[in-house]
């Protein structure tokens, strides 16, 4: 993996090989007779997969339903927890598949118009499962992006990532810094790739030129609420961003909301080491001076919950994947509780929900802890909502 740190942005791409990228299932079997013939060499070719692209992999399983059906009880579990144990690979389902799933916590999305109910919502509310609202047959890919609609999902790749805040984007809407930094790179990565393929090096799944793109992710969304910035301003911004790279560059530009801790983090301390204009926004000492991952509060603070899962409603005519929303609760919230918080989120983002018995994501920053389970508020069912006490949790 390579970086390159500009002024008011993070790059990261590859020397050799495509950033991450997504596909259908039904690649698993060319040259196979099925996945039940040599399930082993299927789960070969994902973690091959996973090995060379270090921005992740998105494995959308478009199989027909009746596939899993025919596998006995056991073998079924055992092939799901197989992959969902590879590192760097998320799972994306349609309702009917994600039935299938069985327990656990697994790095799965749902994807259905409506918010899951019934066993499926039980997984989604108990943590198992994350759910993407699906408006279209497009696959709309959290931190990834957007795989075209068709009955077979085809390949798609990214070159990289840029993240940059959004206190950032008046500096940076003439889109040269980020034209010259992302041309070098695709053009590295190019070269390199050329070589891995003229050596044989490369795996089973086609690689297609044309449907290679950038992601372009977005942080620092409090900071920029806290200094008082136009949500309708920075998002024509970002739709007029969007289409100059894509002109200049010639690509695909999957725009997006960031979720990495960490790229958020150093976007803050090189506003602060700068000393550039955006820094007025963030914290002051002793709090640590890192931006919010995404356009929400940050996930690990102990703030309400609406807070955390609310959104810019123009989002929708802006960002192409829905923004993600990590929703740490004392306890599996009712199903009640979770559609009156659906009703105020709309258009609501891609939502996983954290109860206290699942571990919070990592990596763990010992300058921004998460809060424990029980500092979260809790989402009250409408018909029996129950206020917490004001000196609840003191001895």
């Amino acid at each position: 993996m390579t970086g390159t740190e500009g002024r008011g942005f993070l790059l990261r791409a590859t020397l050799d090989t495509p950033w991450a990228g997504w596909a259908g299932s039904r690649f698993l079997e060319e040259g196979l007779a099925s996945v039940h013939a040599a399930p082993g060499r299927a789960l070969a070719r994902l973690m091959n997969l996973s090995t060379l692209l270090p921005g992740g992999f998105g494995l959308i399983w478009d199989h027909p339903p009746a596939w899993m059906q025919a596998l006995p009880a056991e073998s079924r579990q055992g092939w799901w927890e197989a992959i969902t144990a590879i590192p760097r690979l998320s799972l994306h389902l349609g309702p009917d598949d994600a039935q299938q799933l069985p327990g656990g916590a697994f790095r799965a999305w749902v994807h259905s118009p409506e918010m899951p109910v019934g066993p499926v919502g039980e997984l989604w509310r108990q943590g198992v499962l994350g759910w993407v609202p699906r408006a279209d047959a497009a696959w709309r890919l959290p931190d990834l992006g957007v795989a075209t609609a068709a009955e077979e999902a085809p390949p798609g790749w990214l070159w990289g990532e840029v993240t940059l805040p959004l206190g950032a984007l008046s500096t940076l809407a003439s889109g040269e810094a980020l034209v010259a930094a992302m041309s070098a790179a695709q053009g590295a990565a190019e070269r390199g790739l050329a070589l891995r393929l003229a050596s044989g090096a490369w795996v089973d799944l086609p690689f297609a030129r044309r449907a290679v793109g950038w992601r372009l992710s977005l942080a620092g969304g409090t900071e920029f609420q806290r200094a008082g910035g136009s949500w309708p301003l920075v998002l024509g911004q970002l739709r007029a961003l969007k289409a100059l790279l894509q002109e200049r560059l010639r690509t695909p530009i999957h725009l997006g909301s960031c979720g990495d801790f960490q790229v958020a983090a150093l976007l803050g301390r090189q506003a602060l080491r700068e000393g550039l204009p955006w820094r007025a926004s963030l914290p002051l000492p002793p709090a640590p001076g890192a931006f919010t991952p995404g356009l929400a509060a940050d996930p690990r603070d102990a703030v309400p919950l609406e807070a955390r899962a609310l959104h810019p409603a123009a989002w929708t005519d802006t960002l192409d994947h829905p923004p993600v929303s990590l929703l740490r609760v004392p306890a599996v919230p009712p199903e009640a509780g979770a559609q009156s918080l659906i009703s105020q989120a709309q258009p609501p983002p891609a939502i996983r929900w954290l109860p206290p018995d699942l571990p919070p994501p990592g990596p763990f920053d010992p300058d921004r802890p998460w809060a424990p389970p029980a500092a979260y508020s809790f989402p009250a069912d409408p018909d029996n909502g129950v206020q917490r006490g004001l000196f609840e949790g003191f001895d």
